[in-house]
């Protein structure tokens, strides 16, 4: 997110929002409900997502990948998906591109994820059927033993151990 002092209306557009990639998200300076998602020097297109429900998606996103103790891993079977997200509902959003479309947000009980489509090994980086990326986190590592256990799953650990 940039400072608000940072945010600047370029050809009816306020950007908001950039990765450390490309993309960029903005919003509509005379319809600022209206949020759009682009990378450097393309076409903007318009999110499924107003405002609003773009920065709470937002937030939970960022609240899943720097959560104190997470777990994520790449290239999970898409056949332990239900195991792995038994104990959590997903929230519905409109959806968005970053980093790719699919990407879906799951929460429980001190326990919130980031499920998308696991990307290809090679060029031209297409979805890998059968598989999808994970990222959960938990404010209390006891939360994730559940995963831990979980068989054919090389978890990538982070927080303080």
């Amino acid at each position: 997110m940039r400072k608000p002092e940072n945010i600047a209306v370029q050809e009816g557009r306020a950007i908001f929002m950039a990765d450390a990639g490309d993309a960029i998200w903005s919003f509509d300076a005379n319809d600022p409900s209206k949020v759009y998602e682009g990378q450097l020097h393309e076409r903007w297109t318009e999110s499924a997502e107003n405002l609003s429900e773009f920065l709470i998606h937002n937030a939970m996103n960022e609240a899943a990948f720097n959560a104190k103790f997470g777990r994520s891993c790449e290239q999970v079977e898409e056949s332990h998906l239900d195991q792995i997200i038994a104990p959590l509902t997903e929230v519905s959003f409109g959806g968005w591109q970053w980093p790719r479309p699919g990407h879906r947000i799951f929460m429980g009980v001190g326990l919130i994820a980031d499920v998308g489509p696991a990307m290809e090994d090679h060029a031209p980086w297409g979805n890998r059927p059968g598989f999808v990326e994970i990222q959960i986190g938990s404010n209390d590592p006891d939360l994730l033993c559940y995963v831990d256990k979980m068989r054919g799953i090389d978890w990538f650990k982070s927080g303080p151990f």
